[in-house]
């Protein structure tokens, strides 16, 4: 599929943004606990990554593949075994852990040369990889699925005012601002997938 170099750049930027603020959420907001802090940087790792994968003119593809799984496949299956795990943030672990592996799915695909055969082939000529169809249309449903989910709860979340001898938290650290970025970061993961 076909896509013009704006519509790239936008994907770079808007990812980029997402994962830039997860990074500052982890360090910078108040009254987090560990484990959102963790999942905030492993926010910030995902958008970021998605960022530079996303580079076009073959700019993410100059990245070695052993770089991605070093930094993506950890970070997926720590995500994954936190699901197993009892948490109220499992979701979002669920997210993490498939969206950290999917990537490395995708750089994968990108790295494979290309091929005749069917199956995983990479084609860097025009700067898109393809991967295993069936594979790709299940992360597919995953990550709309769970795109759509996120943004229904950030539409439905009701605005909650503090008491009046609560200091207003500042709304750069809103919770929907947070989940707001795994919408983006869902629907990231969709416009990556559809290109292989």
């Amino acid at each position: 599929m076909r896509v013009s170099a704006e519509v790239v750049w936008l994907r770079v930027v808007l990812m980029a943004g997402a994962g830039l603020y997860c990074l500052a959420r982890c360090r910078s907001a108040p009254q987090q606990s560990r484990e959102e802090g963790l999942l905030d940087a492993s926010a910030a790792l995902k958008g970021l990554s998605m960022a530079v994968m996303a580079l076009p003119y073959g700019m993410g593809m100059a990245v070695p593949l052993f770089v991605w799984v070093a930094l993506l496949a950890p970070a997926g299956l720590w995500s994954l075994i936190a699901v197993t795990r009892p948490t109220v943030h499992r979701r979002h672990h669920l997210f993490h852990g498939v969206g950290h592996l999917a990537m490395v799915y995708m750089a994968v695909a990108m790295a494979a040369p290309m091929t005749g055969a069917a199956g995983m082939a990479g084609m860097p000529e025009t700067g898109h990889a393809v991967g295993v169809p069936w594979l790709t249309g299940v992360l597919l449903v995953f990550f709309t699925g769970y795109a759509l989910a996120a943004g229904s709860r950030v539409l439905g979340a009701p605005v909650v005012a503090g008491a009046a001898d609560e200091p207003a938290a500042h709304p750069l650290w809103a919770p929907e601002l947070a989940e707001g970025c795994h919408v983006l970061l869902g629907f990231g993961m969709v416009a990556m997938l559809v290109t292989m």
